[in-house]
């Protein structure tokens, strides 16, 4: 048996990528697909996929691809088929980690038995087998368990709660840097690039020599380990501790963050190392991904466990990994937020003119359809979905932070619109908090927690312009989740996964706004 998994730190349905070929007869995923599916009296197969993703590739050409397996999940199963880029709230709501990733649910739509990784031939075929002979109403196997926080939100809000927080994170994180390997933990490897740029931006005198430390030696190692030094550019994360087994598929997020990390590493402190490796992936980011064509930056380049192996003048005689020609509204603004920053440590025209590019063509989507999209085809010029809160979530935090980098009001307008329609669409009146209506306000509450303070932080930056009840939600948002620092304390205890982190930094940076000096 062999497993792989690609970690991923989320109407009119636009295809997902790989299945609409396949011998597998898939359902397209839709929120209705459940409930109008269930007079078949099947159990289901869904499966969750990315077309950056390595394994789910593998899966499907060994796997999926063989007669006996196709024929038991066509003839006892009702298959369905989620690209968690596009349908990025059903892998929040099925508690997904990574893909691939596999879950089946009895014939009435609810929980039998889920798993990450990839198996191949008769092991999947032998768990397809053993699933059909026993789901029924009620009924559960012990699988995959992710992690199910639980969380009863505060009713008053606590200064002294709001206060402790952010040393209560900076401690817990610190506390679980690696001494040996570096980075954050003792499983898994990466970047965490909002966690470290927190850290970096919000260090206290007492301790800012140790976030200085650990993260420069984090950064060294991972330039060392998951860092291409050829074409410039982060891998994904490594699966090992010692980070020498990494996933090689590459993000444009991720990228932009770990470039802003780099620059304020050296600012600080010089680290020579550090520096150029941030030229070189800025490098990347703005050549390979960057599209000319629609004048906007890409989201992702898939994994080639082969390319990244060669010398530079072996790459020039293959094809490069495929860049993948879509582009994702939350994805490309987070890259922009951190880019926006990164202008100011470079002066580069070409980057600066890039960003202003990619934030046009985010703004002409805004105002031309009247409804915040999904995602992007660049291959049919089509803005496909409607966009969920990550994506009001981000683009409200972008274009407020493009008005104040380039002082132009203009962005500002264009961040008021996102924001009202983000209260319009996502904004529960009875909980006090932007919930996303297919994962609920409790569904996973970290997750949530992240979007509500990106919200947060763009209502702050537009308090002018928003009436006394849109100001009122901002206190009922940051009293919500004011005691977080609870859950958290549980979390740091007993992680083996560290990308949790990153869902705090968000509303962590909302409370700094939020509280006087």
């Amino acid at each position: 048996m062999a497993l792989g998994l690609c970690l991923t730190g989320l109407v009119s349905v636009g295809l997902a990528y790989e299945h609409d070929e396949s011998l597998v007869d898939f359902e397209e995923y839709s929120n209705g697909v459940i409930a109008q599916t269930q007079g078949a009296g099947k159990p289901y197969f869904l499966l969750f996929s990315a077309e950056w993703c390595h394994w789910c590739r593998e899966f499907s050409e060994q796997t999926l691809t063989q007669k006996d397996v196709v024929d038991y999940l066509n003839q006892h199963f009702t298959n369905v088929f989620i690209d968690v880029d596009i349908h990025d709230t059903a892998y929040v709501k099925y508690r997904a980690l990574g893909v691939p990733f596999t879950v089946f649910l009895n014939p009435n739509g609810s929980l039998y038995y889920k798993y990450g990784g990839t198996l191949y031939g008769d092991d999947f075929l032998d768990v397809i087998k053993e699933v059909s002979a026993n789901v029924g109403p009620g009924k559960t196997a012990l699988g995959f368990e992710s992690t199910v926080v639980s969380y009863e939100p505060s009713r008053s809000l606590s200064m002294n709660d709001l206060l402790d927080f952010p040393i209560a994170f900076r401690r817990g994180v610190l506390d679980n840097f690696d001494p040996e390997e570096y980075g954050l933990g003792r499983g898994q490897k990466s970047i965490l690039h909002r966690t470290f740029l927190y850290l970096l931006e919000t260090g206290l005198d007492d301790d800012q020599k140790e976030v200085l430390d650990w993260l420069a030696k984090t950064m060294e190692r991972a330039i060392e380990d998951i860092y291409d030094p050829i074409e410039g550019g982060f891998f994904r994360y490594a699966e090992t501790r010692d980070w020498r087994v990494p996933h090689y598929e590459k993000f444009s997020d991720l990228n932009a963050g770990s470039v802003l990390l780099l620059y304020r590493l050296n600012e600080i402190r010089p680290f020579p190392k550090l520096t150029e490796a941030a030229n070189a992936t800025l490098g990347y980011l703005t050549t390979t991904l960057f599209d000319s064509d629609i004048g906007c930056f890409l989201n992702f380049q898939v994994a080639d466990t082969n390319y990244y192996f060669f010398n530079k003048k072996r790459r020039k005689a293959v094809d490069p990994p495929q860049v993948i020609r879509k582009v994702f509204s939350d994805r490309l603004a987070e890259t922009l937020s951190h880019l926006i920053e990164v202008i100011e440590y470079t002066n580069d025209e070409i980057l600066e003119e890039q960003v202003i590019q990619s934030l046009d063509f985010l703004e002409k989507m805004i105002q031309q359809d009247q409804e915040i999209r999904r995602y992007f085809s660049a291959q049919e010029h089509l803005w496909h979905e409607p966009g969920g809160l990550s994506d009001h979530a981000h683009l409200a935090h972008l274009f407020i932070r493009a008005a104040s980098r380039f002082e132009n009001l203009h962005y500002a307008d264009v961040a008021s619109k996102v924001l009202h329609a983000s209260i319009e669409k996502f904004y529960d009146e009875k909980s006090g908090v932007f919930i996303e209506p297919t994962v609920g306000s409790n569904g996973n509450v970290e997750y949530l927690m992240a979007l509500n303070g990106l919200l947060v932080q763009a209502m702050m930056g537009l308090w002018d312009r928003l009436d006394e009840k849109e100001q009122r939600i901002i206190e009922r948002v940051i009293t919500y989740y004011s005691l977080m620092g609870e859950v958290l304390e549980d979390r740091l205890w007993d992680a083996v996964d560290w990308d949790f982190t990153e869902n705090y930094v968000a509303y962590l940076a909302a409370i700094d706004q939020f509280v006087p000096d």
